[in-house]
C-alpha cells in the first residue's frame, strides 16, 4: 500500500471508529421497571406531611419523585420497601438532592400525624409521609389504580387489622409525568440505574 493511499484510508478508519463509538453511546436506556411510552401527567394530590405542613405533589416539579402507598402497621412489604428506598437515596449521593421520596398511607384511620412522623423519620427524615383524607384520598387511589382492602386479624381484634394494598413504586419525572413503575420487590440495584437516568433528564 502506497503512502498516499494510507494517508487517505486512515482518516476514514478513524471516522468509522468514532461513529461506532458514538452510536454505542446513543443506545436507548434499558429500563428495569415498566416505563410508559407516552407518560401521562401524574395526578397532583394534596395532603398533609408528617410534620404537619401541607404537601402538594405539584410543589415537587423539577425533582424526580418516587411514590409508595403503604401503612405504618404493615408487617413486611412496607418497611422493606422503604429500606430499599433509603438505600437508593444513599447510593445516589449528591444526586439525591433532586429526588423526593413520598410515602402515602392507605390507613389514615390509624396512621395519625404522630404515627407517621415516628415511622417515616426512622427511615429518613427527608422522606415525605403524607396523609390524604376524604375525596382527595379516594381520587388519588383511583388515579393511581391503588387497591386497598382491610383484612381482619385472625384473633378477631377489630383494631388490629391488616391492609392488603397495591405495592408498586411510582416514578414521576421532573416534568410531573408518571414515567415508570417498579414492583415493591424490585430492589435497590434494579431501581438505581433507572432513577439515575430520570435524574439526568
Amino acid at each position: 500500500m502506497s503512502f498516499d493511499l494510507q494517508k487517505r484510508i486512515w482518516p476514514l478508519i478513524i471516522a468509522l471508529v468514532i461513529s461506532l463509538m458514538l452510536a454505542g453511546c446513543a443506545q436507548p436506556h434499558e429500563f428495569n421497571g415498566t416505563a410508559f411510552e407516552d407518560p401521562p401527567t401524574a395526578f397532583a394530590f394534596e395532603g398533609t406531611n408528617y410534620d404537619g405542613t401541607p404537601f402538594r405533589l405539584s410543589d415537587q416539579q423539577g425533582k424526580v419523585v418516587l411514590i409508595f402507598f403503604g401503612y405504618t402497621f404493615c408487617p413486611d412489604v412496607c418497611p422493606l420497601t422503604l429500606a430499599d428506598l433509603k438505600r437508593l437515596s444513599t447510593q445516589l449521593g449528591e444526586q439525591a438532592q433532586d429526588l423526593a421520596v413520598v410515602f402515602v398511607t392507605v390507613d389514615p384511620e390509624r396512621d395519625t400525624q404522630e404515627q407517621m412522623a415516628a415511622y417515616v423519620s426512622a427511615f429518613d427524615p427527608a422522606f415525605y409521609g403524607v396523609r390524604l383524607e376524604g375525596e382527595m384520598y379516594e381520587a388519588t387511589k383511583k388515579a393511581y389504580g391503588i387497591y386497598v382492602e382491610k383484612r381482619a386479624a385472625d384473633n378477631g381484634d377489630a383494631d388490629n387489622y391488616l391492609v392488603d394494598h397495591t405495592g408498586a413504586i411510582y416514578v414521576i419525572d421532573k416534568e410531573g409525568k408518571l414515567s415508570e413503575t417498579f414492583g415493591h420487590d424490585a430492589g435497590t440495584e434494579a431501581m438505581l440505574p433507572d432513577v439515575a437516568y430520570w435524574l439526568k433528564q
